[in-house]
């Protein structure tokens, strides 16, 4: 009977020995891990993305999350996202705030923070501010941009063999016709008897002030119509639909919403430019001042598949004039 007592004493005491045993142990590699989690995020660039747009498909705001998420995946960097920043008192606020929790690289979505950028970054000039498109004026502060002409100019093409009127239109987001003018010009060079129509919304995401100024259009005859806008351009290829107007699209392929209407689109992987912006902040030559123009090799736009409202021979002919200008053997009048 003791020597029953003193087994169960001995067991009760080994149980606790190996709880004690196995909770240190447990405890000390939570504490490796903690350490190892602590030091991966610590070796980690800070760095700030601010847009003042929402964060929803087919927007603006949605083209930098994803840039977001590109460059946490391929780079060792921690980023914090503010969207809906559009007033100065706010973007100067969203600054600081980023600044002050470690930011080293503040990326603004848009020319709209070209002007706050130009004042922080002469005052903080151990942090590398860029904006997509806009303006800079000091050594820590670029401008990342494209310029789609050469692609738009093909896109006219395919405007061109649909038009049945001869009545082109293009809806921009903003007025910048003498800015971009290789689309009017492809229009003229292919076909000198098409008449071209221009209109700005004052937005990119006007969809109401879009639909009016298309439906006038429409009205004048035109039956191609190149839509410039984000998140707008859902609602000019509704009309489309039923008015029976080909569109060509624009930031992505938008065929999936009128497959018998959309003769192309003009895509821009904005993200992608993102993905560039790191590639040069963590080279050894780092980030260069001033603009950063990105290209059809960069990866930051291209024309869609054409639609099926086209013939093969339509198709080849686009093609070869495009393969023309790759060799330098056609010119942009």
């Amino acid at each position: 009977m003791q020597q029953s007592s003193q087994l169960k004493m001995i067991s009760i005491i080994t149980g606790i020995v190996v709880i004690v045993i196995l909770g240190t142990i447990i405890f000390q590699s939570r504490g490796i891990i903690l350490q190892t989690t602590s030091n991966v995020f610590s070796g980690k660039t800070k760095v700030a993305i601010i847009t003042s747009d929402v964060v929803v498909d087919q927007s603006w705001g949605s083209l930098a999350y994803k840039g977001m998420l590109k460059i946490e995946e391929q780079y060792p960097v921690n980023v914090t996202f503010y969207s809906e920043i559009d007033k100065e008192k706010e973007m100067k606020a969203t600054i600081s705030e980023a600044i002050n929790a470690g930011s080293k690289l503040i990326i603004g979505h848009g020319r709209e923070f070209s002007d706050t950028f130009t004042v922080a970054a002469k005052k903080h000039k151990n942090v590398q501010f860029i904006t997509i498109h806009g303006s800079s004026k000091y050594s820590n502060q670029s401008v990342y941009t494209f310029d789609q002409g050469e692609v738009e100019y093909f896109a006219a093409l395919s405007a061109v063999l649909a038009t049945k009127t001869n009545k082109v239109a293009l809806i921009d987001a903003d007025y910048a016709r003498e800015k971009n003018p290789e689309f009017e010009a492809a229009l003229t060079h292919y076909n000198p008897e098409i008449e071209f129509f221009y209109e700005a919304v004052g937005s990119r995401d006007d969809g109401v002030t879009a639909k009016k100024l298309f439906k006038k259009l429409i009205e004048q005859g035109v039956d191609v119509v190149y839509s410039k806008g984000n998140s707008f351009n859902r609602d000019i290829i509704d009309l489309a639909k039923k008015e029976g107007i080909y569109v060509i699209g624009y930031l992505d392929d938008q065929s999936y919403m009128a497959k018998n209407l959309v003769l192309t689109s003009v895509t821009n992987d904005v993200p992608q430019a993102y993905v560039s912006i790191m590639e040069d902040y963590f080279s050894s030559k780092g980030v260069p001042k001033g603009k950063v123009l990105l290209t059809k090799e960069d990866g930051v736009y291209s024309l869609a598949p054409f639609g099926p409202m086209f013939s093969n021979e339509d198709i080849k002919f686009i093609e070869n004039e495009m393969k023309q200008y790759d060799n330098g053997e056609l010119i942009f009048p």
